[in-house]
């Protein structure tokens, strides 16, 4: 069954009214007892909207993963809560997560050691280089994966420019995968923008390109899987070198 797509002045509203949506909640950030469920409450905003868009043809947008996303096929129990439908589309997605998992650790071998050179250029650390790892190191990917990447990568990678590249039939091949060439690089200022209009620090406008890179992973493989892996795995990475290194 064939799906309506949004027209490049639906996508344009829903980038508005979720930017809207976000900077409120992150002005509550200052106060007490508010403060450390923001960034649930934006992870919300972003992985609902995505969801609620894309859920006529989760496929199409890469949103998917494995079938962990997609409506159940058959009548069998769910189980109390749904937890046994739930484990079900887990047991079915592992395999593609295994795959996309492996696909972004070669994408990182690849970019990583490139990132921490420009790192280290930028920043001029004024000591060697000592390991460090975050606080809770698993629980911080763990909260990378969750809460930041997953919800970034449906909105933006998933909903964003799938949108987009579906008002134009021109592609271009970039390192081999094709694009939609201005969607590509939409959604990545796009991406920009609203980190920017959150904290507004030049620095911020950065993750711009991250954001190509997740987007051509996106399109490569089809679905948000890699990408949303290779975002988490990069955040932990850049902890890691800041605390290392600065």
């Amino acid at each position: 069954m064939a799906h309506t797509r949004p027209s490049l002045r639906q996508t344009v509203q829903v980038y508005a009214l979720v930017c809207v949506a976000v900077f409120a909640v992150t002005r509550l950030e200052p106060l007490a007892f508010v403060g450390q469920y923001v960034h649930l409450v934006v992870a919300a905003i972003f992985l609902l909207t995505a969801i609620r868009l894309t859920r006529g043809d989760p496929a199409h947008y890469g949103v998917a993963l494995g079938g962990l996303l997609e409506p159940a096929t058959d009548e069998r129990p769910v189980g109390p809560l749904g937890l046994v439908d739930l484990g079900r589309a887990f047991r079915k997605a592992l395999p593609s997560a295994a795959v996309e998992l492996g696909v972004a650790a070669g994408v990182g071998a690849v970019v990583f050691p490139l990132y921490a050179v420009g790192f280290c250029w930028w920043n001029e650390p004024a000591q060697d280089f000592s390991l460090a790892l975050p606080p809770n190191v698993l629980s911080f990917a763990v909260a990378q994966l969750i809460v930041v990447a997953l919800p970034e990568e449906a909105f933006f990678r998933g909903y964003v420019q799938t949108a987009l590249s579906d008002l134009t039939t021109k592609r271009l091949r970039v390192l081999g995968v094709e694009l939609a060439l201005g969607a590509w690089v939409l959604q990545a200022a796009l991406f920009a923008a609203i980190h920017f209009m959150v904290e507004p620090h030049p620095a911020r406008l950065a993750v711009f390109f991250p954001a190509l890179l997740f987007g051509w992973t996106r399109a490569w493989r089809g679905g948000i899987g890699a990408a949303l892996t290779l975002h988490a795995m990069s955040n932990l990475y850049s902890e890691i070198l800041a605390r290392s290194w600065l």
